[in-house]
């Protein structure tokens, strides 16, 4: 079955976000309607303040739309409470974030190992650093990395787990 053919797995109904009130308020998003279907590579394009890193929050369940509709698969997304949205990151999604979020304090093995408790069944954290070809520096610390290694470690973090969606905020940055 072809992309085109398969059910979509994201389906986004009149989302909108709205940050602050009175005059302070800005509309992140404006009524966005999509869906993505499995195995579909969408990237999202605009300028700096479109809404972007708001629409991959929503979708990732880090955040919440002010209204609309947002479903994954089965799962409601709008309207779940903070317990199923983190059961749904936890099952479902990887993020690569747009500034990393590695801890200084933990090696590049210990940063990529710390998702793999709550996974199902994760790959190696050695077989995520192969994929992204961070081997030699399982030992190093992110202050001992350049800013595209740092990259390639919020990957490896973010595959290692193995999600069913992986959602990347500016993953060419670096």
């Amino acid at each position: 079955m072809s992309a085109d053919d398969a059910p979509p797995v994201f389906v986004a109904r009149g989302l909108t976000k709205t940050y602050g009130t009175g005059q302070a308020q800005v509309r992140a998003l404006a009524d966005v309607d999509l869906e993505i279907r499995r195995g579909e590579f969408v990237v999202l394009l605009g300028p700096s303040g479109s809404g972007k890193s708001t629409l991959l929050n929503i979708l990732g369940g880090l955040d919440v739309p002010t209204s609309g509709d947002l479903r994954f698969a089965d799962h409601r997304l709008s309207g779940a409470g903070e317990a199923e949205l983190t059961r749904y990151r936890r099952e479902h999604v990887g993020f690569v974030f747009q500034f990393y979020n590695l801890i200084p304090s933990l090696t590049v093995h210990e940063n990529v190992a710390l998702v793999t408790d709550i996974a199902d069944k994760p790959m190696s954290v050695d077989d995520a650093l192969a994929w992204v070809g961070l081997t030699e520096r399982r030992d190093h610390f992110p202050s001992q990395l350049s800013g595209g290694e740092q990259q390639r470690v919020a990957i490896a973090r973010a595959i290692v787990k193995r999600p069913e969606v992986l959602l990347c905020d500016e993953p060419t940055g670096a």
